[in-house]
Protein backbone atom coordinates (compact mmCIF):
# COMPACT_ATOMS: atom_id res chain seq x y z
CA UNK A 1 0.00 0.00 0.00
CA UNK A 2 1.19 3.37 -1.00
CA UNK A 3 -0.06 6.57 0.72
CA UNK A 4 0.55 10.35 0.34
CA UNK A 5 0.33 12.17 3.41
CA UNK A 6 0.11 16.27 2.71
CA UNK A 7 1.02 18.32 5.25
CA UNK A 8 -2.22 19.40 5.72
CA UNK A 9 -3.39 15.88 7.33
CA UNK A 10 -0.71 15.93 10.07
CA UNK A 11 -2.03 16.22 13.45
CA UNK A 12 -1.11 18.74 15.75
CA UNK A 13 -1.21 17.58 19.73
CA UNK A 14 0.66 19.01 22.94
CA UNK A 15 3.74 17.57 23.87
CA UNK A 16 3.36 15.04 26.35
CA UNK A 17 5.30 17.46 28.93
CA UNK A 18 3.01 20.59 27.91
CA UNK A 19 5.53 22.38 26.64
CA UNK A 20 4.87 22.79 23.29
CA UNK A 21 3.17 21.09 20.10
CA UNK A 22 4.20 18.49 17.86
CA UNK A 23 3.09 17.56 14.39
CA UNK A 24 2.24 14.23 14.15
CA UNK A 25 2.94 12.78 10.75
CA UNK A 26 1.88 8.86 11.38
CA UNK A 27 1.76 6.69 14.03
CA UNK A 28 0.52 2.78 14.73
CA UNK A 29 -2.88 2.32 14.43
CA UNK A 30 -5.22 0.51 17.40
CA UNK A 31 -3.02 0.83 20.12
CA UNK A 32 -3.77 3.32 23.24
CA UNK A 33 0.09 3.76 23.55
CA UNK A 34 1.54 3.81 19.95
CA UNK A 35 4.16 1.00 18.78
CA UNK A 36 5.93 3.63 16.18
CA UNK A 37 5.08 7.41 15.76
CA UNK A 38 6.72 9.81 13.46
CA UNK A 39 6.24 13.47 14.13
CA UNK A 40 7.46 17.33 13.31
CA UNK A 41 7.89 19.63 16.13
CA UNK A 42 9.02 23.29 16.24
CA UNK A 43 11.34 23.78 19.48
CA UNK A 44 11.29 27.32 20.23
CA UNK A 45 13.30 27.20 24.25
CA UNK A 46 15.35 25.34 25.46
CA UNK A 47 13.82 22.47 28.32
CA UNK A 48 13.27 19.02 28.96
CA UNK A 49 12.28 16.57 26.33
CA UNK A 50 9.67 14.24 27.01
CA UNK A 51 9.92 11.21 28.35
CA UNK A 52 8.73 7.90 26.32
CA UNK A 53 9.47 4.60 28.66
CA UNK A 54 10.47 1.55 26.55
CA UNK A 55 10.82 3.08 23.52
CA UNK A 56 14.13 4.26 21.13
CA UNK A 57 13.96 7.98 20.04
CA UNK A 58 15.89 9.18 16.77
CA UNK A 59 15.68 12.70 16.12
CA UNK A 60 17.12 15.40 13.50
CA UNK A 61 17.24 18.85 13.07
CA UNK A 62 15.31 19.86 9.94
CA UNK A 63 15.64 24.23 9.81
CA UNK A 64 17.36 26.43 12.74
CA UNK A 65 20.81 26.86 13.57
CA UNK A 66 20.80 23.30 15.86
CA UNK A 67 20.43 22.49 19.73
CA UNK A 68 22.78 21.23 21.98
CA UNK A 69 21.08 17.83 23.70
CA UNK A 70 22.16 16.97 27.43
CA UNK A 71 21.29 13.47 27.58
CA UNK A 72 21.31 11.56 31.10
CA UNK A 73 25.61 11.59 32.12
CA UNK A 74 26.78 11.45 28.35
CA UNK A 75 28.72 14.52 27.02
CA UNK A 76 26.58 17.10 25.34
CA UNK A 77 25.90 16.23 21.76
CA UNK A 78 25.26 19.41 19.32
CA UNK A 79 22.96 18.41 16.55
CA UNK A 80 23.20 21.00 13.60
CA UNK A 81 20.96 20.80 10.36
CA UNK A 82 20.57 17.53 8.80
CA UNK A 83 22.72 15.28 11.89
CA UNK A 84 20.72 12.70 13.26
CA UNK A 85 21.12 11.34 17.06
CA UNK A 86 19.22 8.18 18.94
CA UNK A 87 18.62 7.81 22.54
CA UNK A 88 16.49 5.97 25.01
CA UNK A 89 12.99 7.28 25.56
CA UNK A 90 13.74 6.91 29.40
CA UNK A 91 16.33 9.07 29.13
CA UNK A 92 16.76 12.75 30.98
CA UNK A 93 17.43 15.08 28.07
CA UNK A 94 17.66 18.70 28.47
CA UNK A 95 17.72 20.63 25.07
CA UNK A 96 19.67 24.05 24.61
CA UNK A 97 18.59 25.69 21.32
CA UNK A 98 22.08 27.23 19.47
CA UNK A 99 20.74 30.43 18.17
CA UNK A 100 16.82 30.64 18.12
CA UNK A 101 14.04 28.15 17.17
CA UNK A 102 14.38 24.74 15.63
CA UNK A 103 12.19 22.43 13.71
CA UNK A 104 13.31 18.93 14.14
CA UNK A 105 11.74 15.10 12.92
CA UNK A 106 11.22 12.84 15.43
CA UNK A 107 10.49 8.46 15.27
CA UNK A 108 9.53 7.35 18.49
CA UNK A 109 9.26 3.65 18.58
CA UNK A 110 9.32 0.02 20.42
CA UNK A 111 12.61 -1.47 20.31
CA UNK A 112 11.02 -4.89 21.31
CA UNK A 113 8.74 -5.05 18.21
CA UNK A 114 10.69 -3.30 15.37
CA UNK A 115 14.12 -2.63 13.96
CA UNK A 116 14.75 1.14 12.90
CA UNK A 117 16.58 2.99 10.16
CA UNK A 118 16.75 6.91 10.32
CA UNK A 119 18.72 8.40 6.94
CA UNK A 120 19.13 12.12 5.20
CA UNK A 121 19.56 11.86 1.23
CA UNK A 122 20.40 15.18 0.58
CA UNK A 123 22.26 15.01 -3.15
CA UNK A 124 20.87 16.59 -6.20
CA UNK A 125 22.06 12.82 -8.08
CA UNK A 126 19.91 9.82 -8.89
CA UNK A 127 19.43 7.88 -6.13
CA UNK A 128 18.38 4.04 -5.45
CA UNK A 129 17.44 1.84 -2.73
CA UNK A 130 16.34 -1.89 -1.85
CA UNK A 131 14.26 -2.19 1.52
CA UNK A 132 12.58 -5.71 3.06
CA UNK A 133 11.43 -2.95 5.78
CA UNK A 134 7.22 -3.34 6.22
CA UNK A 135 6.85 0.30 6.63
CA UNK A 136 9.20 2.92 4.74
CA UNK A 137 8.16 6.57 5.05
CA UNK A 138 9.75 9.65 2.89
CA UNK A 139 9.85 13.22 4.44
CA UNK A 140 10.60 15.97 1.52
CA UNK A 141 12.28 18.18 3.57
CA UNK A 142 13.46 20.22 0.11
CA UNK A 143 11.48 20.96 -3.09
CA UNK A 144 9.30 18.86 -5.62
CA UNK A 145 11.18 15.52 -5.84
CA UNK A 146 10.04 12.54 -7.45
CA UNK A 147 9.91 8.68 -5.89
CA UNK A 148 9.38 6.17 -8.08
CA UNK A 149 8.57 2.51 -6.34
CA UNK A 150 7.97 -0.34 -8.00
CA UNK A 151 4.98 0.02 -10.48
CA UNK A 152 4.42 3.97 -9.20
CA UNK A 153 5.85 7.28 -9.14
CA UNK A 154 4.87 9.86 -6.84
CA UNK A 155 5.51 13.99 -6.71
CA UNK A 156 6.32 14.65 -2.93
CA UNK A 157 5.95 18.54 -2.48
CA UNK A 158 7.62 19.85 0.15
CA UNK A 159 6.73 18.65 3.93
CA UNK A 160 5.13 15.91 2.49
CA UNK A 161 5.58 12.06 3.32
CA UNK A 162 5.03 9.23 1.37
CA UNK A 163 4.18 5.77 3.45
CA UNK A 164 4.80 2.83 2.01
CA UNK A 165 3.37 -0.26 3.62
CA UNK A 166 3.88 -4.07 3.06
CA UNK A 167 4.20 -7.36 4.54
CA UNK A 168 6.91 -9.22 2.21
CA UNK A 169 9.00 -9.08 -0.40
CA UNK A 170 11.46 -5.94 -1.35
CA UNK A 171 10.84 -2.47 -2.54
CA UNK A 172 13.13 -0.61 -5.18
CA UNK A 173 13.04 2.96 -4.30
CA UNK A 174 14.56 5.20 -6.74
CA UNK A 175 14.99 9.25 -6.49
CA UNK A 176 15.25 10.80 -9.84
CA UNK A 177 17.61 13.67 -10.89
CA UNK A 178 16.63 17.10 -8.94
CA UNK A 179 17.95 20.43 -7.51
CA UNK A 180 16.97 20.68 -4.34
CA UNK A 181 16.25 16.84 -2.81
CA UNK A 182 16.51 16.56 0.82
CA UNK A 183 14.26 13.72 2.13
CA UNK A 184 14.47 11.70 5.33
CA UNK A 185 13.93 7.78 4.94
CA UNK A 186 12.74 6.08 7.97
CA UNK A 187 12.25 2.24 7.85
CA UNK A 188 10.80 0.07 10.41
CA UNK A 189 11.31 -3.63 10.57
CA UNK A 190 8.90 -5.94 12.14
CA UNK A 191 10.86 -8.08 14.51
Amino acid sequence: MIELIRADQYTKMLWKNGAGFTLEIARSQGEADFEWRISMADVTTSGPFSLFPNKQRIISVLDGQGMILHVDDLPAKTLNQGDIFAFSGESQVQSELVDGAIRDLNLIYDPAKFYARFQWLNEAAEQTFISSANLIFIFNQGGETQVNMDDHSVQLATHETLKIEKNTGVTSVHFTQTQAKSCYVIELIQR
